[in-house]
């Protein structure tokens, strides 16, 4: 399919559909109106799903030109430089906060999950905020 929002175009339809569909041939019982909610709760839902479609398509429609305009920058040499210096900042720090355990686990007694989320969380932290200052400063 070449438009990617075909898809929700076509599952909101069909969700419309069986909502119609039920509603109709439910509607001749009377003792059926649980199955008549249905119905009608199945037509909502497709057409919440078919208005998140036209919004979703719109809004890509009209991003796409600045899309394309920030994907076709040029890769520059400062790029490069603040991405090896924000790594080279985070493995230190990374280093620091694993000796740190170590040093802590001799008398504490930390589970491998907790460790493993720390550093995660340390690793994160220390890159983004590494990233932001050697993009300000160079």
């Amino acid at each position: 399919m070449k438009n990617k929002f075909t898809q929700f175009y076509l599952v909101s339809l069909a969700m419309i559909a069986l909502g119609l569909i039920e509603i109709y041939f439910n509607y001749t019982n009377a003792n059926t109106t649980e199955r008549l909610y249905f119905g009608f709760l199945k037509l909502f839902v497709g057409a919440m799903l078919l208005v998140f479609a036209i919004t979703s398509h719109v809004k890509f429609n009209t991003n796409r030109k600045q899309l394309e305009r920030e994907l076709s920058k040029d890769y520059d040499e400062r790029d490069d430089l603040i991405e090896g210096k924000a790594a080279h900042f985070t493995i230190s720090i990374l280093m620091i906060v694993t000796i740190l355990m170590m040093f802590l686990s001799k008398w504490i007694t930390i589970p491998t999950n907790t460790a493993l989320m720390i550093i995660i969380v340390f690793s994160l932290i220390t890159s983004t905020l590494a990233k932001k200052y050697y993009n300000h400063f160079l």
